[in-house]
């Protein structure tokens, strides 16, 4: 049976051709975010109950997406230039307790972003039943 080649072993060639991959998936994931956002700031909530607070939402979880993603870009890259491993694993284990942090970070702020999202929607439908009008 052959045996596998260790991290170190992999030739610079392979490693460029890697990095080259990962950073062209970053490239077009960056493309698709900039549309993503594109599109979601000419949508118009201006009727929608909440419309200020959702956009705000919606905002944050992009910002959450694009920061989470760019963290294991570049994981990926550091994994490339990994020479065995044990690298490798300490790699991943410090890419793992950074992102649990970061997660627990973003899941307190989205549940606040939420909280506000259902206030405003709240108030708005208050305001609307008592006024008798609707907005919609």
């Amino acid at each position: 049976m052959q045996e596998m080649p260790k991290m170190g072993e992999m030739p610079e060639p392979m490693r460029q051709v890697v990095k080259s991959s990962i950073e062209q998936a970053r490239k077009a994931f960056e493309t698709f975010i900039a549309a993503s956002q594109q599109a979601m700031s000419n949508i118009d909530t201006s009727a929608a109950p909440a419309s200020h607070s959702m956009k705000m939402l919606n905002q944050k979880i992009a910002e959450f997406t694009k920061a989470n993603a760019e963290a294991n870009f570049e994981l990926a890259t550091k994994l490339a230039d990994a020479k065995d491993m044990k690298d490798v694993i300490e790699l991943q284990n410090q890419h793992v307790r950074q992102q649990m942090d970061t997660f627990a970070q973003q899941l307190e702020e989205l549940r606040r972003l939420t909280t506000e999202v259902v206030t405003e929607a709240a108030s708005k439908a208050s305001t609307q039943m008592t006024s008798g009008g609707s907005s919609y």
